[in-house]
């Protein structure tokens, strides 16, 4: 089921958030990385990142 967030600026920055159902199905929280991948025209795919133990450094 496709779920549908809308675009909002926050500073000089574009926002979009992960809806809850998402963050709660694969463990997503404060300080997580993501890896953002566009693929074609309008496909975006994210990727949760695996722990590193080196998050508290950025």
């Amino acid at each position: 089921m496709p779920l549908t967030r809308k675009i909002r600026v926050e500073g000089n920055s574009i926002v979009v958030t992960i809806p809850s159902q998402i963050v709660e199905a694969y463990g997503i929280k404060h300080g997580d990385l993501l890896e953002i991948t566009p693929l074609e025209q309008g496909t975006i795919l994210m990727k949760k990142l695996p722990q590193t133990g080196t998050e508290g450094l950025l």
